[in-house]
Protein backbone atom coordinates (compact mmCIF):
# COMPACT_ATOMS: atom_id res chain seq x y z
CA UNK A 1 0.00 0.00 0.00
CA UNK A 2 2.85 2.34 0.92
CA UNK A 3 4.64 1.59 -2.37
CA UNK A 4 1.49 2.46 -4.31
CA UNK A 5 1.18 5.79 -2.41
CA UNK A 6 4.83 6.61 -3.11
CA UNK A 7 4.29 5.87 -6.80
CA UNK A 8 1.28 8.18 -6.93
CA UNK A 9 3.23 10.89 -5.12
CA UNK A 10 6.19 10.58 -7.50
CA UNK A 11 3.84 10.78 -10.46
CA UNK A 12 2.22 13.91 -9.01
CA UNK A 13 5.64 15.52 -8.50
CA UNK A 14 6.67 14.74 -12.09
CA UNK A 15 3.39 16.16 -13.46
CA UNK A 16 3.84 19.30 -11.34
CA UNK A 17 7.42 19.81 -12.52
CA UNK A 18 6.45 19.33 -16.18
CA UNK A 19 3.59 21.77 -15.76
CA UNK A 20 5.91 24.33 -14.19
CA UNK A 21 8.45 23.92 -16.99
CA UNK A 22 5.68 24.31 -19.55
CA UNK A 23 4.52 27.54 -17.91
CA UNK A 24 8.06 28.94 -17.87
CA UNK A 25 8.71 27.86 -21.46
CA UNK A 26 5.37 29.28 -22.54
CA UNK A 27 6.03 32.76 -21.19
CA UNK A 28 6.34 35.34 -23.93
CA UNK A 29 9.91 36.74 -23.94
CA UNK A 30 10.23 40.44 -23.23
CA UNK A 31 12.87 43.13 -22.86
CA UNK A 32 13.23 46.81 -22.02
CA UNK A 33 14.15 48.98 -25.00
CA UNK A 34 15.49 52.56 -24.80
CA UNK A 35 13.49 55.03 -26.89
CA UNK A 36 14.34 58.70 -27.43
CA UNK A 37 11.37 60.97 -26.84
CA UNK A 38 11.21 64.56 -28.12
CA UNK A 39 11.00 67.60 -25.88
CA UNK A 40 7.60 69.20 -25.55
CA UNK A 41 8.91 72.44 -27.03
CA UNK A 42 11.41 72.95 -29.82
CA UNK A 43 14.47 74.86 -28.61
CA UNK A 44 16.59 74.18 -31.68
CA UNK A 45 19.14 76.94 -32.09
CA UNK A 46 19.05 77.78 -28.39
CA UNK A 47 22.37 76.98 -26.76
CA UNK A 48 21.93 78.59 -23.36
CA UNK A 49 19.46 78.41 -20.50
CA UNK A 50 19.41 81.14 -17.90
CA UNK A 51 17.97 80.19 -14.52
CA UNK A 52 15.95 83.07 -13.14
CA UNK A 53 14.20 83.39 -9.82
CA UNK A 54 12.07 80.51 -8.57
CA UNK A 55 10.07 81.97 -5.73
CA UNK A 56 8.37 80.27 -2.81
CA UNK A 57 9.35 77.81 -0.11
CA UNK A 58 11.76 75.30 -1.65
CA UNK A 59 12.47 77.54 -4.64
CA UNK A 60 16.22 77.60 -4.05
CA UNK A 61 16.32 73.80 -3.73
CA UNK A 62 14.46 73.38 -7.03
CA UNK A 63 16.64 76.04 -8.71
CA UNK A 64 19.88 74.38 -7.57
CA UNK A 65 18.80 70.92 -8.72
CA UNK A 66 17.52 72.27 -12.04
CA UNK A 67 20.84 74.01 -12.65
CA UNK A 68 22.76 70.85 -11.79
CA UNK A 69 20.67 68.54 -13.97
CA UNK A 70 20.72 70.87 -16.96
CA UNK A 71 24.50 71.14 -16.64
CA UNK A 72 24.85 67.34 -16.42
CA UNK A 73 22.68 66.84 -19.50
CA UNK A 74 25.29 68.54 -21.68
CA UNK A 75 22.57 69.87 -23.96
CA UNK A 76 22.81 73.50 -22.90
CA UNK A 77 25.22 76.02 -21.50
CA UNK A 78 23.68 76.96 -18.18
CA UNK A 79 23.73 80.49 -16.78
CA UNK A 80 22.85 79.99 -13.14
CA UNK A 81 21.08 82.41 -10.84
CA UNK A 82 24.30 83.77 -9.32
CA UNK A 83 25.67 84.69 -12.74
CA UNK A 84 22.31 86.11 -13.80
CA UNK A 85 22.29 88.34 -10.71
CA UNK A 86 25.80 89.50 -11.53
CA UNK A 87 24.80 90.36 -15.10
CA UNK A 88 21.74 92.19 -13.81
CA UNK A 89 23.80 94.26 -11.38
CA UNK A 90 26.51 95.07 -13.90
CA UNK A 91 23.98 96.36 -16.39
CA UNK A 92 21.47 97.84 -13.95
CA UNK A 93 18.70 95.46 -14.93
CA UNK A 94 16.01 94.10 -12.65
CA UNK A 95 15.01 90.45 -13.00
CA UNK A 96 11.89 89.90 -10.93
CA UNK A 97 10.39 86.96 -12.81
CA UNK A 98 8.53 89.01 -15.42
CA UNK A 99 10.33 89.94 -18.61
CA UNK A 100 9.08 92.68 -20.88
CA UNK A 101 10.20 93.24 -24.48
CA UNK A 102 12.77 95.85 -23.50
CA UNK A 103 14.36 93.76 -20.73
CA UNK A 104 14.32 90.64 -22.93
CA UNK A 105 16.10 92.45 -25.74
CA UNK A 106 18.78 93.68 -23.34
CA UNK A 107 19.21 90.22 -21.84
CA UNK A 108 19.45 88.65 -25.28
CA UNK A 109 22.31 90.96 -26.20
CA UNK A 110 24.14 90.13 -22.97
CA UNK A 111 23.51 86.38 -22.74
CA UNK A 112 23.11 85.39 -26.40
CA UNK A 113 20.64 82.89 -27.86
CA UNK A 114 19.00 81.71 -24.70
CA UNK A 115 15.81 81.06 -22.82
CA UNK A 116 15.02 82.09 -19.29
CA UNK A 117 13.43 79.73 -16.77
CA UNK A 118 11.62 81.14 -13.76
CA UNK A 119 8.59 80.29 -11.67
CA UNK A 120 7.02 79.72 -8.30
CA UNK A 121 6.73 76.87 -5.80
CA UNK A 122 3.18 76.81 -4.45
CA UNK A 123 3.46 73.58 -2.47
CA UNK A 124 6.54 72.29 -0.68
CA UNK A 125 5.49 70.22 2.30
CA UNK A 126 6.12 67.08 4.27
CA UNK A 127 3.54 65.24 6.37
CA UNK A 128 4.11 62.45 8.87
CA UNK A 129 1.14 60.24 9.75
CA UNK A 130 0.83 57.42 12.25
CA UNK A 131 -1.74 54.63 12.12
CA UNK A 132 -2.33 51.37 13.96
CA UNK A 133 -3.64 48.14 12.46
CA UNK A 134 -6.22 45.84 13.99
CA UNK A 135 -4.93 43.64 16.85
CA UNK A 136 -4.54 39.92 16.20
CA UNK A 137 -3.28 36.78 17.91
CA UNK A 138 -0.78 34.24 16.64
CA UNK A 139 -1.08 30.46 17.12
CA UNK A 140 0.56 30.71 20.52
CA UNK A 141 -1.99 33.24 21.73
CA UNK A 142 0.43 36.17 21.70
CA UNK A 143 -1.19 39.49 20.78
CA UNK A 144 0.15 41.63 17.97
CA UNK A 145 -0.65 45.04 16.58
CA UNK A 146 1.16 46.60 13.63
CA UNK A 147 2.14 50.26 13.91
CA UNK A 148 2.69 52.30 10.74
CA UNK A 149 4.54 55.57 10.20
CA UNK A 150 4.23 57.17 6.76
CA UNK A 151 6.10 60.17 5.43
CA UNK A 152 4.62 62.00 2.43
CA UNK A 153 6.22 64.85 0.48
CA UNK A 154 4.48 66.99 -2.12
CA UNK A 155 6.01 69.58 -4.43
CA UNK A 156 4.04 71.73 -6.87
CA UNK A 157 5.96 74.06 -9.18
CA UNK A 158 4.68 76.47 -11.82
CA UNK A 159 7.50 77.11 -14.27
CA UNK A 160 7.78 79.24 -17.39
CA UNK A 161 10.23 79.31 -20.28
CA UNK A 162 10.69 82.72 -21.87
CA UNK A 163 12.65 83.42 -25.03
CA UNK A 164 15.25 86.10 -24.53
CA UNK A 165 15.37 88.75 -27.28
CA UNK A 166 11.59 88.36 -27.75
CA UNK A 167 10.14 88.08 -24.26
CA UNK A 168 7.65 85.53 -25.59
CA UNK A 169 6.50 82.78 -23.24
CA UNK A 170 7.50 79.57 -25.03
CA UNK A 171 6.04 77.20 -22.45
CA UNK A 172 4.35 77.25 -19.08
CA UNK A 173 3.62 74.22 -16.95
CA UNK A 174 2.46 73.37 -13.45
CA UNK A 175 4.05 70.17 -12.20
CA UNK A 176 2.97 68.39 -9.04
CA UNK A 177 4.77 65.35 -7.65
CA UNK A 178 4.19 63.34 -4.49
CA UNK A 179 6.42 60.70 -2.92
CA UNK A 180 5.98 58.61 0.20
CA UNK A 181 7.61 55.98 2.36
CA UNK A 182 6.02 53.80 5.04
CA UNK A 183 7.71 51.94 7.88
CA UNK A 184 6.03 49.39 10.15
CA UNK A 185 6.74 47.55 13.40
CA UNK A 186 5.00 45.05 15.63
CA UNK A 187 3.67 46.25 18.99
CA UNK A 188 5.48 49.57 18.85
CA UNK A 189 6.29 52.55 16.68
CA UNK A 190 8.90 52.07 13.96
CA UNK A 191 11.65 54.48 13.04
CA UNK A 192 10.37 57.50 11.13
CA UNK A 193 11.12 57.57 7.40
CA UNK A 194 13.96 59.73 6.10
CA UNK A 195 12.29 63.10 5.55
CA UNK A 196 15.16 64.58 3.51
CA UNK A 197 15.21 61.58 1.17
CA UNK A 198 11.44 61.68 0.61
CA UNK A 199 11.36 65.43 -0.04
CA UNK A 200 14.41 65.09 -2.27
CA UNK A 201 12.68 62.42 -4.33
CA UNK A 202 9.67 64.70 -4.87
CA UNK A 203 11.91 67.59 -5.94
CA UNK A 204 13.86 65.29 -8.24
CA UNK A 205 10.67 64.02 -9.90
CA UNK A 206 9.46 67.60 -10.38
CA UNK A 207 12.70 68.74 -12.01
CA UNK A 208 12.85 65.63 -14.23
CA UNK A 209 9.34 66.32 -15.47
CA UNK A 210 10.30 69.89 -16.35
CA UNK A 211 13.49 68.89 -18.17
CA UNK A 212 11.44 66.57 -20.36
CA UNK A 213 9.59 69.66 -21.48
CA UNK A 214 12.70 71.37 -22.82
CA UNK A 215 15.09 68.58 -23.81
CA UNK A 216 14.78 65.17 -25.54
CA UNK A 217 15.02 62.30 -23.09
CA UNK A 218 15.36 58.53 -22.98
CA UNK A 219 12.34 56.45 -22.10
CA UNK A 220 12.35 52.69 -21.54
CA UNK A 221 9.50 50.64 -22.95
CA UNK A 222 8.70 46.99 -22.44
CA UNK A 223 8.70 45.02 -25.68
CA UNK A 224 7.05 41.59 -25.58
CA UNK A 225 7.69 39.17 -28.45
CA UNK A 226 5.51 36.36 -29.66
CA UNK A 227 6.73 33.05 -28.27
CA UNK A 228 9.41 31.05 -30.06
CA UNK A 229 8.34 28.02 -32.10
CA UNK A 230 10.46 24.89 -32.39
CA UNK A 231 9.34 24.59 -36.03
CA UNK A 232 10.88 27.98 -36.76
CA UNK A 233 14.26 28.21 -34.99
CA UNK A 234 14.77 31.61 -36.64
CA UNK A 235 12.29 33.06 -34.15
CA UNK A 236 14.40 32.22 -31.13
CA UNK A 237 17.55 33.40 -32.88
CA UNK A 238 15.84 36.67 -33.79
CA UNK A 239 14.68 37.22 -30.21
CA UNK A 240 18.20 36.58 -28.91
CA UNK A 241 19.65 39.07 -31.41
CA UNK A 242 17.09 41.67 -30.32
CA UNK A 243 17.89 41.13 -26.64
CA UNK A 244 21.55 41.70 -27.47
CA UNK A 245 20.63 44.98 -29.17
CA UNK A 246 21.42 43.61 -32.63
CA UNK A 247 18.15 44.64 -34.23
CA UNK A 248 19.28 44.44 -37.91
CA UNK A 249 20.23 40.79 -37.35
CA UNK A 250 16.89 40.23 -35.64
CA UNK A 251 15.14 41.63 -38.72
CA UNK A 252 16.91 39.11 -40.96
CA UNK A 253 16.01 36.17 -38.73
CA UNK A 254 12.35 37.17 -38.48
CA UNK A 255 12.22 37.75 -42.24
CA UNK A 256 13.59 34.23 -42.75
CA UNK A 257 10.88 32.87 -40.44
CA UNK A 258 8.09 34.64 -42.35
CA UNK A 259 9.55 33.41 -45.63
CA UNK A 260 9.27 29.83 -44.37
CA UNK A 261 5.75 30.32 -43.05
CA UNK A 262 4.01 33.53 -44.19
CA UNK A 263 0.88 32.61 -42.19
CA UNK A 264 2.71 32.33 -38.86
CA UNK A 265 1.30 35.24 -36.85
CA UNK A 266 4.10 35.19 -34.27
CA UNK A 267 6.75 35.49 -36.95
CA UNK A 268 4.95 38.40 -38.58
CA UNK A 269 4.43 40.11 -35.22
CA UNK A 270 8.09 39.78 -34.22
CA UNK A 271 9.18 41.07 -37.63
CA UNK A 272 6.92 44.06 -37.10
CA UNK A 273 8.62 44.74 -33.75
CA UNK A 274 12.05 44.51 -35.35
CA UNK A 275 11.03 46.97 -38.06
CA UNK A 276 9.51 49.25 -35.43
CA UNK A 277 12.66 49.50 -33.34
CA UNK A 278 14.94 49.96 -36.34
CA UNK A 279 12.93 52.98 -37.44
CA UNK A 280 11.34 51.30 -40.47
CA UNK A 281 7.89 52.52 -39.53
CA UNK A 282 6.03 51.96 -42.82
CA UNK A 283 7.24 48.36 -43.00
CA UNK A 284 6.40 47.86 -39.31
CA UNK A 285 2.83 49.07 -39.76
CA UNK A 286 2.28 46.89 -42.86
CA UNK A 287 3.69 43.84 -41.08
CA UNK A 288 1.48 44.31 -38.02
CA UNK A 289 -1.51 44.64 -40.35
CA UNK A 290 -0.48 41.34 -41.98
CA UNK A 291 -0.25 39.69 -38.55
CA UNK A 292 -3.70 41.02 -37.66
CA UNK A 293 -5.19 39.63 -40.89
CA UNK A 294 -3.91 36.16 -40.06
CA UNK A 295 -5.86 36.34 -36.79
CA UNK A 296 -7.35 39.43 -35.19
CA UNK A 297 -5.29 40.44 -32.17
CA UNK A 298 -5.38 43.43 -29.85
CA UNK A 299 -1.60 43.54 -29.50
CA UNK A 300 -1.23 44.04 -33.26
CA UNK A 301 -3.58 47.03 -33.18
CA UNK A 302 -1.77 48.42 -30.13
CA UNK A 303 1.59 48.18 -31.89
CA UNK A 304 0.23 49.95 -34.98
CA UNK A 305 -0.71 52.87 -32.71
CA UNK A 306 2.71 52.75 -31.10
CA UNK A 307 4.41 52.81 -34.51
CA UNK A 308 2.46 55.93 -35.43
CA UNK A 309 3.58 57.59 -32.20
CA UNK A 310 7.23 56.67 -32.76
CA UNK A 311 7.03 58.00 -36.33
CA UNK A 312 5.57 61.29 -35.06
CA UNK A 313 8.27 61.45 -32.37
CA UNK A 314 10.94 60.91 -35.03
CA UNK A 315 9.72 63.93 -36.99
CA UNK A 316 9.76 66.08 -33.85
CA UNK A 317 13.27 64.89 -32.97
CA UNK A 318 14.46 65.75 -36.47
CA UNK A 319 12.93 69.21 -36.15
CA UNK A 320 14.69 69.63 -32.79
CA UNK A 321 18.01 68.57 -34.27
CA UNK A 322 18.22 65.76 -31.74
CA UNK A 323 19.09 62.92 -34.14
CA UNK A 324 22.56 62.08 -35.33
CA UNK A 325 22.95 62.70 -39.08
Amino acid sequence: MKSKQNGSLNKLIVVTIVAAISIIAGCAPSMMVPVTRPAEINLRGINKIAIGEIRGNGGQVVSDLLTSKLFESGKFEVVDRANMDRIMREHSLNLSGTVDDKTAAQLGKLVGAAVLVFGNISTYKYDLTKTVGDPWQDKEGKRHQTHYVKGTAKVTASLQVVGLTTGAVLAAKTISKETEEKNSADNGWPEAPDQDAIVGAAVNATVDAFIKMIAPYTDYVKVTFAKADSKLPELERGINFAKAGQWPDAVEQFKAATAKDPTHQGAQFNLGLAYEYTGQFDKAEDTFKTANKIESCDKCIAEISNVKRLAADRKKLEAQGALNP
